[in-house]
Formats: structure tokens, C-alpha cells, sequence
């Protein structure tokens, strides 16, 4: 199966306006560029987020937040059954105090000439389209059974900035689409340069009998770099 890819006017004349105003902001990108520099993926590369989560339990009727430290680091290549060449990434989280780091899960992610993808307990996403430019809309769940989950670059900026790093030439991707009325659905990813996600803010909430259920959660890089 192919990656989808369209352009926005077939979407519907309500996107016209956020295309037009997506070329604006991508006036300063070098399209002739690949863009897999926005996804770096080395040996011993390592990024760690700061992550803020509201988990809402509408069966129970309550609200858990919580703040934690996850790192992420890319441990070596192989290739999967697919025989592509594969980077494993392990996954690792503490609590906001400093304790020590424990080991969470691992998956692996792929780049290709067309695109970024992950896979994680079997599940093939799409994160990235290549190479990146204005026009692209993609299915993030174009190789599993999941429901259609379109993304699209919605602008090219010349720096990033939060608390704790300063970045340069970043992509910002966000999901298109309108939410239900009983449904909120936001996803929101900022990839750096040389660098890649630095910034992700993620909701997926639904209303059960009044009742607000699901997700909402913000990643924020803190630090990155080659391990020792």
C-alpha cells in the first residue's frame, strides 16, 4: 500500500485558506531538500522530555495528573522482517524528583526516501512524509487497521525555542481534520534540524455521559545529545 499523499484542495474548499497561508509560512524552506535531517537517527543519539499527562477516567469519574521524565535512546540497527534497515530506540522514565531511570518499553523506527515510520508492538505509523513540503497530507495509520488520521505540514520556522533548548530550522506538524461535537482531538509535533521531535502536545478526548474521557498530554525536549 502506498503512502496517501493529496493536496489540500481535495479536501474541501473550508481548507483552501489554511493552504494558502501554509505556503506563507513555508516561503523560507528549501524544498529541494530531502528533510530527514528533521528525524536524525544515530547510534547512541539520546533525547529526554519533560512530559505533563491528564489521564481522564469518565467509569470512575476522576482526573490523575501526573509529571515525569522520559529519555529515549537509540540503541543500534537491524534489520526488521521487512529486511529494512532499523534503528531500536529504548525507552526509559523517571519521576520528576531524579530517581533512577527505569526501562519501559522498545520499539524501533524506519527512514526511508518516503517517509519516517515507527513501529511499535507490531503497529506501523507514519510520522513524516519526504520530502517535506507545504502540500503534503499523509495517514498517520496508513499501514494498520486503525481509523484514517490525517497530518500535514502546517509551517516552516526559522527557530525553536522553550525553556531549555534553542533550536534552529524546525517543521511543525499538526493532524487535520474537524472534531465532533462529543470529541477533542488536537496533535501538534515540532521537529528540529539536526535534532528532530522537540516539542509535541497531544489530545485525544471523548464525552461518556457527561463525562470527559481519554488523554491530554505535552512533551517538551529538556536535553539531547550522543551518549559516552
Amino acid at each position: 500500500m502506498k503512502i496517501k499523499h493529496s493536496i489540500l484542495i481535495l479536501l474541501g474548499s473550508s481548507l483552501l485558506l489554511l493552504n494558502s497561508c501554509r505556503k506563507d509560512r513555508f516561503e523560507t524552506y528549501d524544498n529541494t531538500k530531502n528533510g530527514s535531517a528533521f528525524f536524525p537517527i544515530k547510534e547512541d543519539l539520546y533525547h529526554v522530555y519533560k512530559v505533563d499527562r491528564i489521564i481522564y477516567d469518565a467509569f470512575n469519574n476522576r482526573t490523575d495528573t501526573s509529571h515525569f521524565i522520559i529519555k529515549i535512546h537509540q540503541d543500534t540497527f537491524f534489520y526488521d522482517n521487512l529486511e529494512r534497515k532499523a534503528m531500536r530506540f529504548v525507552q526509559y522514565t523517571r519521576d520528576i524528583r531524579h530517581n533512577a531511570w527505569d526501562t519501559i518499553r522498545s520499539y524501533y523506527y524506519v527512514g526511508l526516501n518516503t517517509h519516517i515510520e515507527s513501529v511499535i508492538e507490531n503497529q506501523r505509523n507514519v510520522i513524516l512524509t519526504l520530502p517535506i513540503i507545504e502540500e503534503s497530507v499523509w495517514d498517520f495509520n496508513t499501514y494498520n487497521t486503525f481509523p484514517q488520521y490525517l497530518l500535514t505540514y502546517s509551517q516552516h520556522l526559522d527557530s525553536y525555542q522553550n525553556d531549555s533548548i534553542k533550536a534552529g530550522e524546525s517543521i511543525e506538524v499538526m493532524r487535520l481534520g474537524r472534531n465532533l461535537p462529543f470529541e477533542e482531538n488536537y496533535w501538534r509535533e515540532i521537529y528540529s534540524s539536526g535534532i528532530g521531535l522537540v516539542s509535541r502536545e497531544y489530545t485525544n478526548i471523548e464525552i461518556i455521559d457527561n463525562r470527559l474521557s481519554g488523554i491530554k498530554e505535552k512533551k517538551e525536549l529538556i536535553q539531547y545529545g550522543i551518549e559516552k
